[in-house]
């Protein structure tokens, strides 16, 4: 399939936006303001006439039926009755001497959003850019207003999409448990612009204000600036195993291809395999989320074949997924990405401490949440959820009787604490029992747990596995984040070393006796999915998919 035709694809999809050339800062080309300020020329609008027909066409008292904007009805027209009636019916876009200063600003603002990976032609941009000229000569009133409402109708819907998400109305997978926070009122913002705020920093003011999504923004931009056919990569004499000093075409083929990807000195003539180039395939294996061995194994080169329209599609949904999450992240902040499997703690958008994590497995996914860290658990017992008793602990008893408890440390209790003969423990009557297992360090929570209250018992908290943390793969738990350095972790949250050193926590641990920290601070932890992530040098990485969850999107 070629580039015209995926693009196309993605514009069908609302994916992706028009294609323009330059993009500063995500405004639109020099040449396209200049083309619409030729559109605002001063003429003579009978405004008071205008304001007569909106309001007998936004009467309250009217069939909601007859009012159109494009063409079609919109479910949520008292909105815009009820901010035309406190704007006094006051026309936004028509002034008496021509169009508003703020028409103008709107269509800049528009078309720039292909950058935030909306399609400006979803809010009817060359529509309303056409008519905005035709307009100045038009002598119809009904003409007029209707212009003055898809306007408005477009400044409503582009918004919204901007501040909520535009695939908002999709239903997510079951275990995306965030949700945008945000009082976003369309009405509010359009009164804001009529009192004097730009438009862009109105638009400005709603987008997500995450790092991470100026980042994701401004690679969609250098990708969309730097778009051109896919060479076919035609490098099938390179193995995995090839070593130092081997000499073919195709390596200067592939020093081209790794030079686009990732940025480096490289020199992209030359047709020897040098350790500029072994380097050079570590970055990008690193970028993508590939064990950086330098070696062109079969993961490797599938990378290196990923299409520009495919990253585009990537960055557009994690673009869209950051839009569902709230706007203000009030730091600091704990942000667990779950396909990147690595925690990051953020102070004024700066990480101050990083580490890996194993995320819940295929069939235990983990949720997306924002919770709070309540306190932190030294020596802490478990007491085994009820999901995983009913999916491994019950048959496990029902196949082996009372030694699957004792193997695994577990003991079984009935309500009031009494230990109870786990042979009676069966499928139908297991919410009677409780099964724990003491403190330890071979202990399945580990030496220490990070409470953070939420509806779905997720928490952070040390493991007895602590050989998955040098796996590149980490997604193994029954959905709690286990983490690598929970001891370092705890010092670093109590930031109090006089009582709560490393050595402090390390010998309270191995006391097996149970301490709880409330915690001082208010420190906000957001599980997130995204399939893009940022490197510590601030580089766009592209990630996997593990739970398929960008396949359900596209």
């Amino acid at each position: 399939m070629n580039l015209n035709n995926h693009i196309k694809i993605l514009l069908a999809l609302g994916l992706v936006a028009v294609l323009h050339q330059g993009c500063k800062n995500g405004n639109s080309s020099n040449a396209d303001e200049s083309s619409l300020t030729s559109i605002f020329t001063p003429n003579k609008f009978d405004v008071d006439a205008l304001q007569a027909r909106l309001k007998d066409k936004l009467d309250t008292n009217i069939a909601i039926s007859t009012i159109l904007f494009f063409g079609k009805p919109d479910s949520n027209v008292k909105t815009y009755q009820q901010f035309y009636a406190s704007n006094n019916y006051t026309s936004v876009w028509i002034h008496q001497k021509g169009l508003s200063s703020i028409t103008k600003q709107f269509l800049q603002v528009l078309d720039s959003l292909q950058y935030d990976a909306l399609n400006p032609e979803k809010y009817y941009y060359t529509n309303l850019k056409q008519r905005a000229i035709s307009i100045l000569n038009e002598k119809n009133m009904d003409s007029i207003m209707q212009f003055e409402l898809d306007m408005t109708n477009s400044f409503f819907t582009a918004s919204k999409d901007l501040a909520l998400g535009s695939n908002r109305l999709v239903k997510m997978h079951k275990d995306w448990k965030i949700k945008n926070d945000s009082l976003f009122n369309e009405s509010a913002l359009l009164k804001k612009c009529v009192d004097g705020i730009s438009i862009t920093a109105a638009f400005e003011s709603i987008r997500p204000n995450h790092p991470w999504y100026k980042k994701f923004k401004d690679e969609y931009c250098k990708l969309l600036n730097n778009i051109q056919p896919d060479s076919v990569l035609t490098i099938t004499d390179l193995r995995d195993s090839v070593s130092i000093g081997f000499n073919s075409p195709s390596v200067a083929i592939l020093r081209k291809k790794i030079h686009r990807e990732v940025g480096l000195p490289l020199d992209t003539i030359s047709t020897m395999w040098a350790e500029d180039l072994l380097e050079a395939v570590r970055r990008f294996q690193f970028k993508n989320q590939i064990k950086p061995t330098g070696k062109l194994d079969t993961v490797t080169l599938t990378a290196l074949k990923t299409k520009t329209v495919d990253k585009l599609k990537k960055i557009a949904i994690n673009m869209e997924r950051f839009r569902w999450m709230r706007h203000e992240f009030k730091q600091p902040f704990i942000w667990v990405n779950v396909p990147k499997m690595e925690l990051d703690y953020y102070d004024k958008d700066s990480v101050e401490f990083n580490m890996r994590v194993v995320v819940g497995k295929i069939s235990r996914k983990t949720p997306t949440l924002d919770a709070k860290i309540e306190n932190i658990v030294f020596s802490p017992p478990w007491n085994v959820p009820e999901t995983i008793m009913r999916e491994e602990v019950v048959p496990g008893i029902s196949r082996r009787g009372g030694s699957y408890l004792s193997r695994r440390g577990l003991r079984a209790t009935d309500s009031r604490g009494r230990p109870v003969n786990p042979s009676v423990i069966n499928s139908s009557n297991y919410r009677r029992f409780n099964i724990s297992q003491a403190p330890g360090y071979r202990s399945s929570l580990g030496e220490v747990k990070f409470n953070m209250p939420n509806p779905w018992a997720i928490y952070l908290h040390d493991t007895p596995h602590r050989e998955d943390f040098v796996k590149h793969y980490r997604a193994y738990s029954s959905g709690c984040i286990r983490v690598h350095k929970p001891k370092e972790f705890a010092e670093f949250l109590i930031q109090d070393p006089s009582l709560y050193s490393y050595n402090k926590i390390d010998s309270i641990c191995k006391m097996r006796r149970t301490i709880s920290y409330p915690m001082k601070r208010e420190i906000a932890v957001h599980i997130v999915y995204l399939t893009n992530g940022i490197d510590s040098n601030g580089n766009i990485m592209y990630l996997k998919d593990v739970y398929g969850w960008d396949k359900n999107m596209y």
